[in-house]
């Protein structure tokens, strides 16, 4: 009797990955020197596609592009597949099918391959497929996404998921032992005092995360046979074994990939570097899951010039705002970070894409001289404060209205043509 797929028994929910999106990763690799794969025409592949949420969205807005996504699952290929048919895509296809098998059924090559919550996941046989895989069919000078379990971040996450795959062993419906799992953390955080020691808060946060995050997260990530977590150092040699080379981290401009940006050079210059310089920072930034884009190797660096950059496109929703210190205009993030513009130049662009958002302008159409503000506008990327493009999603022509109102009765978020996710609005806003 074969077993049943654990994501059959009880399915994962889905999330759109807002820096998966072609562009995204395309803008990451050209910041950092590394290929600029084709964004009018493209292929994107998708492992471990769950009911399509991360690809339909993308395929929706993208109708210049195909897609293809593969999964283990029946049912949640099943899924996938009623959704494409709701929305009435031709430029995306569902294959269900297990990794070790999945080469057989995918043809050509492909300039983007994404493969979010599998290389942690899996048996080793079964990882080391998967890169033969992504090697054999991504494309010269295409971007591959693959993320993992970080060292040493994880290793607290890892007690957790030891204690409470030991707490829940003598149930056996998955779901009930996630449901256990959960009033077990809650239980673990009720009792826990805070402020004795910084190892209950630390503990405290980690049983909270259990008890905030979905049922399905739960089961997958804590109680999952399979779990595997990596030294960076030790996932690029893997990658590397494979001809894959490090390109940059997917969300470096994210709060979850954010790290502060002289780190590694004050420690370098320390000679602080431990296994490796990499894997130090990873440990003072308590990092959990690394996101890195790969591309095939050898890799010919190819830094962005102020002519690539000027045709980029930045947007921005900062608002001029009033402060007591500053010498200069300020300005302030939904976030509440606040910025101070000291060039008259930047702070006339500032309250120009402000009245445009989202929508954003070329860089060359708003800065006379690109070179004296690349580094600026850098440093707002990085931190999450302006938006640079290398397209304007907007530019797609495809109406949202369609997807938004399927998406909210599938599920408790809308999707953007940014590939962003929005609460859902009201059944007369979307009628």
């Amino acid at each position: 009797m074969i077993p049943l797929n654990p994501y059959d028994e009880l399915p994962y929910k889905c999330l759109p990955i807002e820096w998966t999106a072609p562009e995204r990763l395309a803008l990451t690799s050209l910041l950092h020197g590394g290929p600029r794969p084709p964004l009018d025409t493209y292929r994107v592949l998708e492992l471990g596609c769950g009911d399509g949420a991360n690809l339909l969205p993308l395929a929706y807005y993208r109708r210049h592009a195909t897609f293809v996504g593969v999964d283990g699952a029946r049912s949640q290929i099943e899924a996938a597949d009623a959704r494409k048919s709701a929305l009435e895509l031709s430029n995306i296809e569902f294959i269900h099918s297990d990794l070790l098998t999945a080469a057989h059924q995918l043809s050509g090559p492909f300039d983007y391959i994404i493969a979010h919550g599998i290389f942690s996941w899996v048996p080793h046989d079964v990882r080391d497929v998967l890169l033969e895989l992504c090697t054999q069919h991504l494309r010269p000078g295409g971007l591959l996404y693959l993320n993992y379990n970080t060292r040493p971040g994880w290793n607290v996450r890892g007690m957790v998921r030891e204690f409470l795959l030991a707490q829940t062993a003598g149930t056996t419906s998955l779901r009930m032992r996630a449901q256990l799992a959960q009033d077990v953390a809650a239980k673990i955080v009720a009792s826990l005092t805070i402020g004795e020691h910084p190892y209950a808060e630390l503990m405290a946060n980690e049983f909270r995360f259990v008890c905030e995050n979905h049922i399905s997260y739960v089961a997958h990530e804590y109680l999952a046979s399979e779990n595997h977590p990596y030294w960076r150092s030790e996932f690029l040699a893997l990658a590397r074994s494979y001809g894959l080379e490090y390109v940059a981290d997917a969300d470096f401009c994210y709060s979850s990939g954010r790290i502060p940006e002289d780190l590694a050079t004050r420690l370098d210059k320390e000679q602080i570097t431990g296994r490796t310089l990499d894997d130090t920072v990873d440990l003072l930034c308590y990092r959990q899951l690394h996101s890195p884009i790969l591309t095939h190797g050898p890799l010919a660096w190819q830094p962005a010039g102020p002519a690539e950059f000027a045709n980029l496109l930045v947007a921005s929703c900062l608002v001029p705002c009033t402060s007591n210190s500053a010498e200069n205009p300020m300005f302030q993030h939904p976030s509440g970070y606040q910025v101070e513009a000291k060039v008259a130049v930047m702070v006339t662009a500032l309250k120009r894409l402000q009245s445009l958002w989202p929508r954003g302008l070329r860089i060359g159409a708003v800065f006379p001289d690109v070179s004296k503000v690349m580094d600026d506008l850098k440093l707002l990327q990085r931190n999450g404060l302006v938006e640079l493009r290398c397209i304007e999603p907007g530019e797609f022509g495809i109406d949202q209205t369609a997807l938004n109102r399927l998406e909210s009765r599938w599920d408790d978020y809308v999707t953007s043509p940014y590939h962003t996710r929005g609460v859902v609005p009201s059944e007369k806003a979307i009628m």
